[in-house]
């Protein structure tokens, strides 16, 4: 197979494993896996389209002679070429097109985003974000549901909204999780205001501010640069069973219920998001309960019953 092959292949991800660990270690891959790196810091430039043109013919001219770029382009700069085009094409199509004709669209899905200040927002299981480009300059708000970690470069005033409250910031990390009767702010670095119907609070890096019904609570940690989830892991600080179990669901698209379970009591502890069955493990054995999977769903019940 020709080197061709294989990175039009591993792009789409075909590559069988085999393959995949023989490409990984020739000099192609090391040279797209250089570009990706430096791509994901990409942001669109101005760009003077009649400057570059009089540059490009004063070059040829001066030469004497036609010079033909693309046949001396090795394979991997063809494939390279072509992802910048579809990247700035694509950005140019989000934040210019696609606002004009209505709403901005939500983004969703566990991934990367890149604002156009190149802020940076990483998406958990099942959440999404939408935002205005054609607003950007003036206004950084972003619309969330469900739980993302936020890399906000320095600028005008960052602002977060959800359902349950909204976070307002110049520059910093922090992220902020808004589920069902469940509202969590966690700042990594600078400061973040945290404003909801109960209350407005200021947290500083290793604060975390937490609502759920009937109470609201503010603690300190440590050793955290970022929420564990970005490293396939869920962590909870003295949290009711049943958003552990609901994010359990969402991290693995599964179905549980809890069977005469009291789904209210705290639990304190982890889960990775790799292995089903030591996840369910991590979870009901400090809590003295017993799991089984029960047509395609799983039944969480306490110990000996």
């Amino acid at each position: 197979m020709s080197h061709e092959e294989n990175i039009k292949k591993w792009l789409s991800g075909e590559l069988s494993d085999d393959e995949r660990r023989r490409f990984a270690r020739t000099k192609e891959f090391d040279e797209i896996n250089k570009l990706l790196g430096a791509v994901k810091h990409f942001k669109a430039p101005d760009f003077d389209i009649q400057g570059e043109y009089s540059r490009l013919s004063e070059n040829v001219m001066g030469h004497g002679r036609k010079v033909s770029l693309y046949k001396r382009m090795r394979p991997v700069l063809k494939v390279a070429a072509v992802f910048i085009l579809a990247l700035t094409a694509g950005y140019f199509l989000y934040f210019y097109v696609l606002p004009s004709s209505g709403s901005p669209q939500w983004i969703s899905s566990q991934t990367e985003v890149y604002l156009p200040d190149s802020s940076l927002v990483t998406l958990n299981a099942a959440s999404s974000i939408r935002f205005s480009g054609k607003k950007w300059e003036k206004e950084r708000n972003v619309e969330l549901i469900g739980e993302a970690f936020f890399d906000v470069k320095e600028g005008v005033q960052f602002k977060v909204q959800t359902d349950q409250g909204s976070v307002t910031v110049l520059g910093t990390t922090f992220s902020v999780k808004d589920r069902e009767d469940y509202y969590e702010v966690t700042c990594y670095s600078g400061s973040v205001r945290v404003t909801t119907g109960r209350k407005s609070v200021v947290l500083r890096p290793e604060m975390t501010y937490r609502e759920l019904p009937g109470h609201t609570q503010m603690y300190v940690f440590s050793d955290q640069p970022e929420p564990t989830w970005m490293n396939k892991e869920s962590s909870f600080r003295s949290v009711p069973l049943n958003h552990v179990l609901d994010e359990l669901e969402r991290q693995y698209q599964v179905t549980v219920e809890a069977k005469d379970v009291d789904v209210t009591r705290l639990f304190s502890g982890s889960f990775s998001h790799e292995n089903l069955d030591i996840a369910l493990q991590a979870v009901t054995i400090p809590l003295d309960l017993h799991y089984e999977i029960i047509d395609n769903k799983i039944v969480i019940t306490v110990e000996g019953k």
